[in-house]
C-alpha cells in the first residue's frame, strides 16, 4: 500500500510535467527559449519521478539506459538557473559557453564507464543488484555526493541571481514589480526544502531507516508535484510577471567601485562633489516643474535622458549620493503629488485609484504600501482626512 501511494505520486508528476511541458512548447512567444529551457526542465523531472516505467521495465530490461536517464538528473539545477537567468534579463541567448552546465553530467557518465556502461548487459545488471542499502559502490556515492552539491551550489547562485535582479529593478525602475522577485524568492525557498529532504532522504536510504526513507520520499514527492504545478500555471497565466532587464546593467555599488580605483577623485565618498551637486540640482528642479514621474513607466535612462546627463552619472547620483533606491526616489515624488491632490480637490467622486493611476502608479497594491510608508496612513484615511479638513 505504501508503494502505492508513491507509485501514484510520481505518475502524477510524470503526467503533469509532461502534459506542462507540450504545453511550453507549443507557445509562441517572446520568452520562446525561457519555455524551452522550463520544457526540458519537466521533462528531466518528470523522468527522475517516474518510479513506475523506469523502475519497473527499463532498469531491469536495459540497465545502461536506466542509469543514463537516471543521471539526467544533473541537467535539473543548471536548467532551472538558466531559465531564471532568461526570465530576468530580456538580452539572454543560449550560447555555446552554456555546454559547461553539463560537464557534471559528463563527469558522472565517465566515472561509470569501467565497471558499468563498459561491462555487458548481464555485468550491468549484476552491478546493479549487488547494491544494498547500507553498501554502496563508489560510483553510487561519488554519483549522490556530486549531485547534492551540485544542487545547493545552484541554489546559492539563484538566490544571489533574484537577489542583484531584484536590486537592479530598484534602481533603475520607478515601477520595479516586486511581486516578481518575492515570488522567485517563494519558489527558491520551496525548492531548497525539497532539495534538503531529499538530501535527507538519501541519507536515510543509506542508512537503511526505512520509515524514516518512506515519510521523506512523500514529502519530497508532494512538494515536487505542487512547485511543478505552482511553477507552470505562474508562467502560462501571467507571463507579464518578469520584467527583462539588460544583463550589461551595474549595480550603482560596482559602478562606484570600478571608478574609484580608476581615480578616487571622479567619485567621492560623500556628495560634497561639485559635479554630483549639478546633477542633483537640475533633477531636482526638473522633478518638481515638470514631473515625470507621472509616467508610470519611467526609469533612469529616461530621466537621464531628460535633463541631458549620463544615466550612469544619474544613477550614482540617486542611488549612491543620495542613497536612497531610484525606485523610493521617484515615488516620493509620487506621493506627494498624490496628497496635494487629495487636499486640493472638491471633488467628493474621486477615487484612490484615480489619483494613483495619475500620479504615475500602476497598481493599487504598491500604491498602498508606498503611501502608508511615506506618510504613516493609508490613501483612503488620507482622503477621508483631507476632506474633513477642507469642509
Amino acid at each position: 500500500m505504501e508503494l502505492d501511494i508513491l507509485q501514484i505520486l510520481s505518475l502524477l508528476i510524470v503526467f503533469v510535467s509532461l502534459l506542462m511541458a507540450a504545453s511550453l512548447l507549443s507557445m509562441r512567444s517572446a520568452n520562446y527559449s525561457s519555455n524551452v529551457l522550463l520544457a526540458i526542465f519537466l521533462i528531466i523531472s518528470a523522468i527522475d519521478s517516474d518510479a513506475i516505467f523506469i523502475g519497473g521495465y527499463i532498469y531491469p530490461n536495459y540497465p545502461a539506459l536506466g542509469i543514463f536517464l537516471s543521471s539526467l538528473v544533473f541537467f535539473k539545477m543548471p536548467l532551472l538557473y538558466l531559465y531564471l537567468v532568461s526570465v530576468t534579463f530580456s538580452d539572454f541567448k543560449l550560447k555555446w559557453k552554456h555546454l559547461w552546465h553539463g560537464l557534471p553530467f559528463l563527469i558522472n557518465f565517465i566515472v561509470f564507464i569501467p565497471r558499468f556502461y563498459a561491462v555487458g548487459k548481464e555485468g550491468q545488471l549484476e552491478y546493479l543488484l549487488s547494491q544494498t542499502l547500507s553498501d554502496r559502490d563508489i560510483e553510487i556515492q561519488f554519483s549522490y555526493i556530486s549531485l547534492h552539491l551540485q544542487i545547493f551550489g545552484y541554489m546559492i547562485f539563484s538566490f544571489i541571481l533574484v537577489n542583484k535582479y531584484r536590486r537592479l529593478l530598484l534602481e533603475n525602475y520607478s515601477n520595479a514589480s516586486l511581486f516578481n522577485y518575492k515570488w522567485l524568492f517563494q519558489f527558491l525557498v520551496i525548492y531548497s526544502v525539497d532539495a534538503v529532504m531529499a538530501s535527507l532522504k538519501n541519507l536515510f536510504m543509506f542508512f537503511g531507516s526505512e520509515d524514516a526513507y518512506f515519510y521523506s520520499m512523500l514529502f519530497t514527492t508532494l512538494v515536487a508535484l505542487g512547485y511543478i504545478v505552482w511553477l507552470v500555471l505562474k508562467t502560462m497565466r501571467h507571463p507579464e510577471l518578469f520584467r527583462g532587464i539588460d544583463s550589461k546593467l551595474q549595480l550603482v555599488t560596482k559602478m562606484v567601485n570600478d571608478e574609484s580605483k580608476q581615480d578616487e577623485s571622479i567619485i567621492p565618498d560623500t556628495d560634497d562633489s561639485i559635479v554630483q551637486k549639478e546633477i542633483i540640482e537640475k533633477l531636482e528642479n526638473h522633478m518638481k516643474v515638470n514631473e515625470p514621474f507621472m509616467d508610470s513607466s519611467l526609469s533612469v535612462y529616461d530621466l537621464a535622458k531628460q535633463i541631458n546627463v549620463p544615466s550612469r552619472e544619474l544613477s550614482i547620483a540617486i542611488n549612491h549620493v543620495l542613497k536612497k533606491h531610484f525606485f523610493d526616489y521617484v515615488n516620493e515624488y509620487r506621493i506627494k503629488k498624490a496628497m496635494e491632490i487629495f487636499k486640493n480637490t472638491n471633488d467628493d467622486k474621486l477615487t484612490v485609484l484615480e489619483v494613483l493611476y495619475e500620479v504615475g502608479f500602476n497598481s493599487k497594491s504598491s500604491f498602498n504600501t508606498a503611501f502608508k510608508k511615506f506618510t504613516g496612513t493609508t490613501p483612503s484615511e488620507f482622503k477621508r482626512i483631507a476632506s474633513s479638513s477642507a469642509a
